[in-house]
C-alpha cells in the first residue's frame, strides 16, 4: 500500500473523479481520494490523496486557494461558466470605461455568497447540478455562505475581458464572483477561464500531469511524484512515541505522558493538533490535546 499525497496538473475537460479513477489505475490501489474538487472546465492544481492520506482531506480542504483566469462581461450564463447557456441578450461593456480597482475592492474581503446552481454543493443530500438538470431548480433553497476573499486583483485584456488573480477561502465558488461582477455592472458576466495555482503550501508548477505519474509509476520512481504521508502536515507538532505509546495510539486509546519520548518543535501551547510517530518513523495517528486530563487523544489513527 502506497500512503502519500500526489500534486495533479489537471488538465481542461476532465473531472476530479475521474482524475481519481486515474490515479487508481495508474497506483492500482483503491484508497484514492481528492482534497477539493475543480470544475471539468478549470484546470491546475489538485491534491489527490493515497492510502492513509486520503484521511487528509478535512485538513486539506479548508486551505487557502489561489486563482487566476478571466472573465468575459456582456452576459451572464446558466453555469456561471462558458459551459451554459447564456441568460439574455449580449449587452455591450467598455472594461476600459469602468472602475476596475472600485470594482474589485467591493468583493474583497468577508462576504456572504451564494453558490451556483450548477455546483456539487448538496442540498437535501443531493447536489445542486442533479436538480438544475432536472429543471427543479424551484424545488431548491439555496442559502448564501460565508467566505472570505483575501486578495483580487486584475487587468484588462479588452473591452469585454478581465484577466484576475483572487486568493480565497475553502467554499468559494469564483464562477460567482464573475456572475456577481457582472450583475454589479448591469451587463452580466461568466468565467472564461480557471487555473488553480495554488492549495495551502503546495504550487501547481510542483505538480505532473497524469501522462508524467504514469510514467514515473512505471519506471518505479514512486519517490518522485509521491509525498510520503509523514511530509504531510508539517504545521503539525510531531510526538515520537515508545512501544506502549505504540500499542495504546494503534488501538485507538489516549497517548499518556509517560509515552512521549520527544516533541518536535516543543513549547507550541496554541496548538490543538499533533502528529504521533513510532520511534522508527512510521506516522501513527493524528492526536488532539487533551490539557484537563495531560494525555493526546487520536482522532485519526493509520494502522497500516
Amino acid at each position: 500500500m502506497i500512503h502519500g499525497l500526489v500534486l495533479v496538473d489537471k488538465a481542461k475537460n476532465l473531472t476530479s473523479h475521474t482524475v481519481v479513477d486515474e490515479i487508481r489505475k495508474i497506483f492500482k490501489i483503491k484508497k484514492v481520494g481528492h482534497f477539493g474538487a475543480l470544475d471539468p472546465l478549470a484546470v491546475g492544481l489538485l491534491l489527490i490523496g493515497l492510502g492513509n492520506a486520503a484521511k487528509f482531506f478535512n485538513f486539506y480542504v479548508g486551505k487557502r486557494k489561489h486563482y487566476s483566469g478571466r472573465i468575459k462581461f456582456g452576459y451572464a450564463t446558466t453555469t456561471y461558466d462558458t459551459e451554459g447557456e447564456p441568460l439574455g441578450e449580449k449587452k455591450e461593456i467598455d472594461l476600459y470605461a469602468v472602475d476596475i480597482p472600485a470594482l474589485l475592492s467591493r468583493f474583497t474581503g468577508a462576504m456572504m455568497q451564494t453558490p451556483p446552481i450548477y455546483s456539487a454543493k448538496k442540498y437535501k443530500g443531493k447536489p445542486l447540478y442533479k436538480y438544475a438538470r432536472e429543471n427543479k431548480e424551484s424545488e431548491v433553497e439555496v442559502k448564501p455562505a460565508s467566505i472570505e476573499v483575501y486578495s483580487l486583483k486584475g487587468e484588462i485584456i479588452d473591452k469585454e475581458t478581465l484577466w484576475f488573480e483572487a486568493s480565497t477561502s475553502s467554499g468559494t465558488y469564483v464562477r460567482s464572483l464573475a456572475h456577481d461582477m457582472g450583475a454589479v455592472l448591469g451587463v452580466g458576466a461568466h468565467l472564461e477561464e480557471l487555473k488553480r495555482e495554488e492549495v495551502g503550501e503546495f504550487r501547481l508548477k510542483d505538480a505532473f500531469t497524469l501522462a508524467e505519474i504514469a510514467r514515473s509509476v512505471a519506471a518505479e520512481e514512486l519517490t518522485r511524484v509521491v509525498i510520503p504521508i509523514e511530509m504531510l502536515l508539517p504545521e503539525f507538532p510531531r510526538i515520537i512515541v515508545n512501544q506502549g505509546g505504540r500499542i495504546a495510539v494503534l488501538n485507538g486509546q489516549p497517548l499518556l505522558a509517560r509515552d512521549i519520548m520527544k516533541v518536535f518543535p516543543a513549547g507550541n501551547a496554541k496548538v490543538e493538533n499533533f502528529r504521533l510517530f513510532d520511534d522508527e518513523g512510521k506516522l501513527l495517528a493524528i492526536a488532539r490535546k487533551d490539557e484537563k486530563a495531560m494525555r493526546f487523544k487520536p482522532t485519526t489513527v493509520f494502522t497500516n
